[in-house]
């Protein structure tokens, strides 16, 4: 399976919509870079099943985006903020002390 870590990205916002054992399997496979192997033995589990949650994990975080987008407006508040700043108005740095939290 190929990685995608603009997934990671998208982990970040949405995690919290997604079960405990869906977080673990994500954080296991894409930010600790386990195989899916590694992820299956503790819990006795088949590679087939990691990468079918996996996957389905996968589709959700694209799923939650393609509805809330909230990747694309984090994205756009932080071009804004970049502008604000290179006209020296205060308002980019507030708007990017409150992306960054």
């Amino acid at each position: 399976m190929e990685k995608d870590f603009g997934l990671v990205k998208l982990f970040e916002l949405y995690k919290g919509l997604l079960t405990e054992k869906q977080r673990q399997i994500f954080s296991s496979f894409y930010l600790y870079d386990l195989s899916l192997s590694e992820i299956a033995e503790p819990e006795g589990n088949t590679r087939q099943s990691v990468y079918n949650a996996v996957k389905q994990v996968k589709n959700k975080l694209l799923e939650y985006e393609s509805v809330l987008k909230l990747s694309q407006k984090y994205q756009k508040l932080g071009e804004i903020a970049e502008e604000l700043k290179n006209e020296s108005n205060p308002q980019g740095e507030k708007i990017t002390e409150i992306l960054d939290n």
